[in-house]
């Protein structure tokens, strides 16, 4: 199976095996772990690619303090901004990068002062969201991307079933610190699922 997904990987991101001076363990990895078909798992990886290389463009300083993701097609910008305008040159440039289906963003002005937050307590809190998810969804906790701002968490990722999707918000709500949790998380069509190794229901 890693050898079909390694040449699958190889065609859909346009790359000759020839050329490959590496092995890409990490992607064969998340496509074998991803409950997407092979198809969109690298499309997605092409077009996170492509919408990072866009943010850089528009908002080079927003580059450390915002993560972008692509999950069926769709895409999520989640993370502090410095103002109003820099939230929507961020949305601007992912909406006018083109292939993406959707665009959703999380993306509140920063504190200051005082009631800026401390990086080191949303570390904190993040290793104790990501505890809560394995506990939950075990190795399917892989699938999912967490980001905390201030005691506020965001999910973002693909599971297989929407029993999975409840069970990785309730276990996010319930860890202790939480104050809320924004969920990106979905379950593939059916038409993008995948059919390798196991059937999804």
């Amino acid at each position: 199976m890693i050898s079909v997904l390694l040449l699958l990987s190889w065609a859909l991101l346009g790359l000759a095996p020839s050329a490959q001076a590496f092995t890409p363990y990490r992607l064969i990895f998340g496509a074998a772990k991803s409950p997407e078909s092979v198809t969109v798992f690298a499309r997605d990886k092409r077009l996170k690619s492509q919408l990072k290389r866009a943010l850089v463009v528009a908002v080079p300083e927003a580059t450390l303090s915002v993560s972008s993701y692509v999950v069926g097609g769709h895409a999520y910008l989640v993370g502090w901004v410095d103002d109003a305008k820099e939230r929507n040159d961020l949305e601007e440039a992912a909406i006018n990068m083109g292939g993406l289906q959707s665009v959703d963003v999380y993306l509140p002005i920063k504190k200051t002062g005082d009631e800026a937050p401390s990086s080191v307590d949303e570390m904190k809190l993040k290793t104790s969201v990501l505890a809560s998810l394995v506990e939950a969804l075990g190795t399917d906790r892989t699938n999912v991307s967490v980001d905390v701002l201030g005691t506020h968490v965001v999910l973002v990722g693909v599971l297989a079933s929407a029993d999975e999707v409840h069970s990785a918000r309730a276990a996010a709500e319930g860890t202790h610190g939480v104050s809320g949790v924004t969920s990106y998380l979905s379950v593939p069509p059916v038409e993008d699922r995948k059919l390798l190794g196991r059937l999804l229901p």
